[in-house]
């Protein structure tokens, strides 16, 4: 293997590892914070996601969301051009990645920008909010896994080929 073919799957391991990250994270949500947050009357609810949304752009989960996403374009690119075999499932991980990461910036971000201004009073609208940023919350969790487990397929397949040659 030559060194640039090395450093590709490394970036498939990379942009595979960010994406698992993040969409462990992202299922924490799914799976306990928010079912938490719907056991609270709406005061607290909507005063602790409002107090989640302005910490999470600033916490290290911006980290797997925005670098795999980033490593996830490059990584595509060059495994579209230069990548002979086992390129489609690292193209199509890729995709996955931006997908999700699309999927936070088209719908999560600007809802949760709406959301900073709701008053914590008002329950409907915290009915409204829960309901639809969890099902899409779902969507990105199993955009990320998926994605993450595809590319870390694509990232093994290139020495499991290189066993089958050599013998």
């Amino acid at each position: 293997m030559k060194k640039s073919e090395i450093f590709l799957e490394l970036l498939v391991g990379v942009t595979a590892l960010g994406a698992l990250v993040a969409g462990g994270a992202l299922f924490a949500f799914s799976s306990f914070v928010m079912p938490a947050l719907r056991s609270v009357d709406a005061h607290a609810a909507i005063t602790s996601m409002q107090a989640i949304n302005v910490e999470a752009p600033r916490s290290a989960l911006m980290l797997p969301l925005v670098g795999s996403a980033l490593t996830a374009i490059a990584t595509g690119i060059w495994a579209a051009i230069s990548r002979p075999d086992g390129w489609v499932l690292a193209v199509v991980g890729c995709v996955g990645v931006l997908a999700a990461f699309a999927v936070t910036a088209i719908y999560h971000v600007p809802r949760n920008d709406a959301f900073a201004s709701v008053s914590a009073a008002d329950a409907a609208a915290w009915a409204s909010y829960e309901a639809g940023w969890t099902v899409w919350n779902h969507v990105r969790v199993a955009l990320y896994l998926l994605s993450g487990i595809v590319l870390a397929v694509a990232a093994v397949l290139p020495a499991t080929n290189a066993v089958d040659t050599a013998q």
